[in-house]
């Protein structure tokens, strides 16, 4: 059986890119970027939330899905979804890393939402865990504005 896509309107690239999945009212995908089979964006988040929308060199793993914008050079993990409300476990340097105290510290647990925008990522939920998981893509570390999840 073939894969199908489905490009609704208002949606579509800015570039070549690569379109197995489901593109939703409004969303905007940047060139180099893959939408796996069966992958699925929400389009219009709810509230203050803004449009979904992928940057260049993107993948949404086979069957994931997203539901806030993604800056450039992320993956969502196959069959991942990513809501706005999702809570995320950030790991800021691919791991665990040393409090102020030298004493490990627990890693920041935002909502999804807190991470709009954001590039160079890797979205995956932990096989151990369960818990869905955040890391930078590179040697580069995530950076969180406090100010936009305290309070």
């Amino acid at each position: 059986m073939a894969a199908s896509a489905f490009v609704d309107y208002n949606a579509g690239t800015l570039g070549a890119a690569m379109i197995e999945g489901r593109l939703s009212r409004g969303v905007t995908v940047g060139e180099g970027s893959d939408i796996g089979g069966g992958a699925s964006t929400f389009g219009v988040g709810t509230g203050t939330q803004t449009t979904v929308a992928l940057g260049e060199r993107c993948l949404m793993g086979a069957n994931s899905g997203l539901g806030i914008p993604l800056g450039d050079d992320c993956i969502v993990e196959a069959g991942l979804y990513v809501t706005p409300g999702t809570k995320v476990t950030v790991l800021p340097n691919a791991g665990v890393a040393p409090g102020e105290d030298g004493h490990f510290a627990d890693p920041a647990i935002v909502s999804a939402k807190d991470l709009a925008g954001v590039s160079n990522v890797t979205f995956r939920r932990n096989s151990q865990t369960g818990r869905v998981e955040v890391l930078p893509r590179s040697d580069s570390k995530i950076t969180l504005d406090p100010a936009a999840f305290l309070g």
